[in-house]
């Protein structure tokens, strides 16, 4: 129900900029609404990878935050192909919240918390990026968007392990 909404909400969102952008939709509306989610995502694994290099304390964090940079960064350079192929206008930069919730975090920067908080957060994005691969894999109109949700899903799921490593590191007073 809650990525329904979040969908829902995305679609919206993407309707309207596009309508007033005059772009015309060249795959399904939902699929269009699925690439501006996941390209928001990757700028916003892309910031957050590089802040964790700049503040986290432990070398998990730091090395997880490096290689989300990595990843999400060479993702994203498939979902702004995929974009320009299909005539889709994608978001220019982070969502007001993505933004807001890394300027929170940064208030902890170069202590534990900032860690075990960012930790918490990529946990979250990362099931909800899964879940929203897997929808999109499942239900999606467009076979080329299709078949990059089902490529991205193994490099999502290798970020999650990688996260739930670090998690468990943490003694159980930081988690």
């Amino acid at each position: 129900m809650r990525m329904r909404h979040r969908a829902t909400t995305a679609l919206a969102a993407l309707t309207l900029a596009m309508a007033s952008a005059g772009t015309a939709l060249a795959t399904d509306v939902l699929d269009d609404a699925f690439l501006g989610q996941v390209h928001q995502g990757n700028l916003a694994e892309i910031a957050a990878g590089g802040d964790a290099q700049k503040n986290a304390v432990t070398a998990c964090v730091r090395d997880t935050g490096k290689v989300l940079v990595r990843d999400h960064t060479l993702l994203d350079e498939g979902v702004k192909e995929l974009g320009r192929k299909l005539k889709v206008a994608l978001p220019r930069a982070v969502t007001p919240k993505q933004e807001q919730e890394l300027k929170d975090l940064r208030k902890k920067a170069r202590t534990r918390s900032y860690d075990n908080l960012w930790l918490r957060a990529q946990d979250t994005a990362h099931v909800q990026t899964l879940d929203l691969l897997d929808e999109e894999a499942a239900h999606g109109k467009d076979a080329a968007v299709r078949d990059a949700a089902r490529k991205a899903r193994p490099v999502i799921a290798k970020h999650l392990d990688m996260v739930r490593d670090c998690m468990m590191r943490f003694p159980a007073r930081h988690r």
